[in-house]
């Protein structure tokens, strides 16, 4: 019985073996390429880092209503940031038609409410707090601001 020449044939195995590594090689690094442009991709989240109330004088007339507010908004790094949704919540605030106290940031990272009533109980205090969102962005709930019943 003649055994199979391929078995006895030990030639083919050191030449095919450097010709494997190559082609792990090169499959590795072809991997490691793609891997590396799709993490190059992905840009640093952002965020909505400050909310300051920069003016808001806080008293409400007998009518209930309250001075304009003035809000800055900055991302991340600290730049003013531009097209941010901010809207005021709390003391039923609202514009004097009954609408929904909201504006939108300008380039220099501001927006201003102007024409607001609230409905604060008599002789007392309350806060209303200041919501901004922005797609991309993400929201911040966490800057508030006082308003007195002065009546």
């Amino acid at each position: 019985m003649k055994l199979n020449k391929l078995t006895t044939d030990r030639k083919g195995s050191v030449e095919g073996l450097p010709l494997q590594l190559m082609i792990m090689m090169i499959v590795a690094v072809a991997a490691i390429g793609i891997l590396s442009g799709w993490m190059a991709s992905i840009e640093t989240p952002h965020s909505i880092s400050d909310v300051e109330v920069i003016e808001a004088e806080g008293l409400a007339d007998p009518d209930g209503k309250i001075e304009p507010v003035t809000v800055l908004v900055r991302d991340q790094d600290g730049n003013p940031l531009e097209g941010a949704k901010v809207y005021l919540s709390g003391l039923g605030v609202r514009t004097s038609d009954g609408g929904i106290a909201i504006g939108y940031t300008g380039e220099d990272g501001t927006a201003t409410i102007d024409d607001l009533v609230v409905t604060p109980p008599r002789g007392a205090f309350g806060t209303i707090t200041v919501n901004v969102m922005k797609t991309g962005y993400g929201e911040h709930c966490s800057t508030e601001f006082a308003v007195i019943n002065y009546t």
